[in-house]
């Protein structure tokens, strides 16, 4: 089934919070330490809660029950404290591309993507030129297929000895912003090959 992609609700933290949780838990499990997730929640969480009451917060849903969430936002990430070197500028207006997970029992069914294409396209129509994110492992395999290109790669310091690895990649979004016709065009009548077609 086709999930509903919609703004989240400020009612809906709690059980996005458990949503997320569980995924990193299970989905990151084979690419990350059970002490290095556990640190990771502890100290940088799932995703700023600002972004709900921004508007900038999706979730999925199916069949009446969180799927998935992605959001974005301008503003510096939280995690950022963290990095142990800064990050170099990017060319362009770049928007931050956060907290994208999917419920582990629903993986792979297209809802990370469908998410991913929303985010893209509001990203867009605010103007900005190039989606940026920080990658888990076990995320980046989708990145890639989605045509992020990795920048660097970082890791988070947790706990003053434990490293949780990423990968900074990006994405142009000139695809992704719609294309306004010149208005003369909307006059002309389609070929007559086209409106066969």
């Amino acid at each position: 089934m086709t999930p509903l992609i919609r703004p989240a609700r400020p009612n809906e933290l709690e059980p996005l919070l458990e949503m997320q949780q569980r995924s990193l838990r299970v989905l990151a499990a084979p690419f990350y330490g059970t002490e290095v997730l556990e640190a990771a929640l502890a100290e940088m969480g799932t995703m700023d809660p600002r972004m709900i009451g921004d508007g900038t917060y999706l979730v999925a849903e199916l069949d009446g029950r969180l799927a998935g969430s992605a959001g974005w936002s301008l503003r510096k990430p939280n995690f950022a404290r963290l990095l142990k070197e800064p990050l170099l500028p990017l060319p362009g207006r770049c928007g931050m591309v956060r907290s994208v997970f999917v419920a582990p029992e629903l993986a792979r069914r297209g809802i990370a993507r469908r998410l991913m294409a929303a985010v893209e396209q509001r990203l867009a129509a605010a103007g900005v030129d190039m989606a940026e994110l920080m990658a888990t492992l076990s995320g980046a395999p989708l990145y890639r297929a989605l045509g992020y290109c990795l920048v660097s790669d970082h890791a988070l310091a947790l706990g003053g000895r434990m490293a949780f690895p990423v990968c900074r990649m990006i994405r142009p979004l000139a695809a992704c912003r719609p294309v306004m016709p010149h208005p003369a065009a909307a006059a002309a009548p389609y070929p007559a090959a086209a409106a066969a077609g």
